[in-house]
């Protein structure tokens, strides 16, 4: 009974990892499709080795988009990033993201802290140009560099120090609002 137990649990975790919507191009990036009518590219269950990350990225003319409810176009849509001091990530968690305002794709951080999130630009991007990230977290601060510019976000540690697990968030469209055609985000660590 313990062995048809694990073999339904493997099998069950093989079709989740075939049924993800990603692939990885002749670059070597994974490419995550957010489906349009969807906010998620798919489920991933992948943890840091540790409270740095780094990797390139490349958004296409995908993340063009317009909003139905014109206020939205100000949410802050997500590409990377992940959670902090072992909580959930709507909890504490940094991210870097992106959103089409006045006709340019504004690169943006994004922070949840307390469960309230925050968010501002970094820089204008191009579509189909490869940008170098890295993702620090240190004590006082997460340092955001992007192509050698670097932007430090307040980090507020609660009291929690030592090993901390954490895990990675994958691209995710919007707030409240789906995205309005499949969008394609190109990552490579």
């Amino acid at each position: 009974m313990f062995w048809l137990v694990q073999d339904k649990i493997k099998l069950l975790i093989f079709i989740l990892l075939i049924s993800c919507n990603k692939e990885v191009d002749d670059l070597g990036f994974r490419v995550y499709t957010i489906p349009a009518g969807e906010h998620s590219s798919g489920s991933f269950i992948n943890h840091p080795v540790n409270s740095r990350i780094k990797f390139d990225f490349m958004l296409d003319e995908s993340a063009v988009y317009q909003t139905e409810i014109p206020e939205n176009q100000y949410d802050v849509n997500k590409i990377y990033g992940m959670s902090d001091f072992g909580l959930r990530h709507q909890k504490y968690s940094i991210r870097l993201g992106w959103r089409y305002l006045n006709e340019q794709l504004e690169l943006c951080w994004l922070r949840h802290e307390e469960g309230r999130h925050t968010s501002a630009t970094i820089k204008t991007i191009e579509p189909n140009e490869i940008y170098n990230v890295v993702i620090d977290i240190k004590t006082f601060y997460y340092i955001v560099i992007v192509d050698n510019d670097t932007t430090l976000v307040r980090r507020r540690p609660e009291g929690n120090w030592g090993l901390i697990r954490r895990y990675y968030l994958y691209p995710y469209f919007g707030g409240n609002e789906y995205a309005p055609h499949d969008i394609k985000i190109k990552i490579k660590e």
